[in-house]
């Protein structure tokens, strides 16, 4: 009974022994943890400089740069009081421009400890368009229209460039334009654009010749009998008596000829 008593003991006192190791050693471990554990370094190791916010900033091209400043950690004491130098490569500048792409490195020095940012100003910001209203032209007017007319984007950068894709035909149809506005920087946008092409002078022939002209603010009428030599003002729609030969009909602004189109009675 004994014998096996003493087992049990010795069996307990190992059992202890071993937690007591294991519990030493998490001791420790937490101990070496806090040590180590930055907030509680910055108060108790010596002296340094340690950044405000990250040590690698990026910043929008035209958006202000914000100087976050840094803090330093001298026999326990912490100031604020840290000389700011800003570089662009290998020479001291003012201050960091971000009017273009470029990298800046930043300098905090308190009694001679320094610590180091990098700035960079980057561009990741696509051009926006300005409002693209549906726009309806003729058959006459398409045939010569600048796709890109009228089609403007803003960029922060301030340089933008746009480009409509020529797909505009003459035949009456609704076509999707596409346009794509782009900055010096690899960032662009991309949006359609809706020309609907409608027939600018309309003639239907039944036993009369009636010719319907486009609206238009200050628009004026005109038709010809004789090949063009002479032109007899109207109204928009107007019915013609002629049973042969080629009717001419064509609009005006301020005297100066937009469209025309001519009609062949055989």
């Amino acid at each position: 009974m004994r014998s096996g008593f003493k087992v049990i003991h010795l069996i307990i006192f190992f059992i202890l022994v071993i937690l007591i190791i294991l519990i030493f050693n998490l001791v420790s471990r937490y101990i070496d943890y806090k040590k180590n554990y930055e907030p509680f370094k910055k108060i108790t190791d010596g002296n340094k400089v340690i950044i405000n916010g990250n040590y690698i900033t990026y910043v929008n091209v035209s958006d202000d740069y914000e100087e976050d400043s840094a803090k330093a950690y001298i026999d326990g004491k912490i100031t604020d009081d840290v000389l700011i130098t800003y570089y662009d490569g290998d020479e001291r500048v003012f201050s960091i421009d971000t009017s273009s792409p470029n990298d800046y490195v930043v300098k905090y020095t308190f009694k001679g400890i320094t610590a180091t940012r990098v700035v960079i100003v980057c561009d990741r910001e696509s051009p926006k368009f300005k409002n693209i209203d549906t726009l309806v032209l003729t058959d006459v007017e398409a045939a010569n229209y600048d796709v890109n007319e009228g089609v403007e984007a803003t960029d922060n950068s301030g340089h933008v460039t746009v480009s409509c894709d020529n797909s505009l035909g003459t035949l009456p149809f609704n076509y999707p334009i596409i346009c794509k506005a782009s900055d010096p920087y690899g960032n662009s946008s991309v949006k359609k654009r809706l020309i609907k092409v409608i027939k600018g002078i309309k003639f239907d022939y039944t036993d009369k010749l009636k010719i319907t002209f486009p609206t238009g603010n200050n628009y004026v009428y005109k038709y010809s009998l004789d090949g063009g030599q002479s032109f007899i003002q109207c109204g928009r729609i107007i019915n013609v008596d002629a049973y042969a030969g080629s009717i001419i009909a064509a609009v005006y602004l301020n005297d100066n000829l937009v469209m025309s189109n001519t009609y062949l009675i055989s």
